[in-house]
């Protein structure tokens, strides 16, 4: 297959349906491609694995019930800066491409999935997750940033019984947050019931790990390792090497353009444009991106991006969590429950124009 298409967006995450939605609204040549065929709110899916009653497969809906453009599912194995090569060997060509790929944890499918590309399928490994975890007595979460937090929290919560303990490298908890939100999610955590271990560089040795720092051995019957983000960027190396950085991720300008190229755009996890990778500034971009090339389009000025504030909420559990707003740090409901009541599915979804499958 040959296809053409004005627009050309390379992933289906927060970012990219927000780029996707905001230009076929507006009549432009739109063409979406993700290896899978269902959009994920995926910071909905740690609690999906805790229990999965709770919000059912709602984190989760079909590309073709809600795209406004066109969608194919496929791999891209290849791009240069006028047409992408799919695994299919199928080629699409394209005025504009927009990078918008993500990342993934290699170790841990239960944040995001890294062989499930169906939607029926998805569903079915968080509900085998599920069983692994429900059947589990002691619980190993590594890493102690926003994931790995969050995961001990909702496992704390749904399994008050488990033997949790948490392992982290650093000396605090969420590396890059305020010293007061470290302190309250580490205070927050122990008050539930989970060991938390500082200071810990683990390895795998036959079946347990180790840390180098103090010889103690720990195991579990099951564990996450919440560490290791790796942007999606290989399909890259072979004709654009060149606008990735020493850690894969695809450098951009501040109108989100890709270095060096004036029709590639890039935007979300994988390009350095925010350090801060989060879905819903990844949304923000997206909108923010299709207003740049709409009114680019029109001949009218474009303003450079800008980060914009904001609010970084994490739960740690059902019932508590820690908000850190751009004045304070806060663990007062009404910010918490901004995306712990229903983990911000209603309103991501209302952001692309439409409601979460019952």
């Amino acid at each position: 297959m040959n296809k053409h298409t004005d627009v050309l967006i390379i992933g289906g995450g927060f970012a990219g349906v927000g780029v996707a939605q905001k230009l076929s609204k507006e009549g432009v040549d739109v063409t979406l491609i993700d290896r899978k065929n269902y959009f994920e709110v995926t910071f909905a899916t740690l609690r999906n694995v805790t229990a999965p009653k709770k919000h059912g497969n709602t984190p989760r809906k079909l590309y073709n019930d809600f795209i406004d453009g066109t969608f194919i599912q496929g791999s891209v194995s290849a791009m240069n800066d006028s047409k992408v090569m799919l695994e299919s060997g199928d080629i699409i060509h394209f005025k504009q491409a927009i990078i918008a790929s993500g990342s993934r944890y290699p170790t841990l499918p239960e944040a995001k999935s890294n062989s499930k590309f169906d939607y029926a399928e998805r569903n079915q490994e968080m509900l085998d997750a599920h069983e692994s975890l429900s059947s589990a007595q002691s619980v190993l979460v590594i890493g102690g940033g926003v994931v790995g937090v969050e995961f001990a929290g909702e496992i704390a919560s749904a399994f008050p019984g488990k033997d949790i303990t948490l392992v982290h490298s650093k000396d605090s908890l969420l590396d890059n947050s305020e010293p007061k939100a470290q302190r309250k999610v580490l205070e927050q955590l122990t008050a539930k019931g989970v060991k938390v271990k500082l200071n810990r560089k683990l390895s795998k040795h036959e079946g347990s790990y180790r840390c180098a720092n103090t010889g103690e051995t720990i195991k579990a019957d099951v564990v996450y390792e919440c560490v290791g983000m790796v942007p999606n960027t290989e399909f890259l190396q072979a004709e654009l090497a060149d606008v990735l950085d020493s850690s894969g991720f695809i450098a951009v300008d501040e109108y989100m353009r890709v270095k060096g190229y004036e029709n590639l755009y890039s935007l979300g996890d994988c390009a350095t444009l925010d350090s801060h990778k989060h879905g819903y500034l990844a949304s923000v971009q997206g909108a923010r991106l299709a207003d740049m090339l709409l009114k680019a389009m029109k001949g009218k000025k474009v303003k450079p991006y800008k980060t914009p504030p904001v609010v970084v909420v994490t739960p740690t559990g059902t019932d508590s969590g820690v908000a850190q707003l751009p004045f304070a740090v806060t663990t007062m409901n009404f910010f918490v429950n901004l995306k712990q009541k229903d983990l911000g599915i209603s309103n991501m979804y209302k952001m692309y124009g439409t409601v979460p499958d019952s």
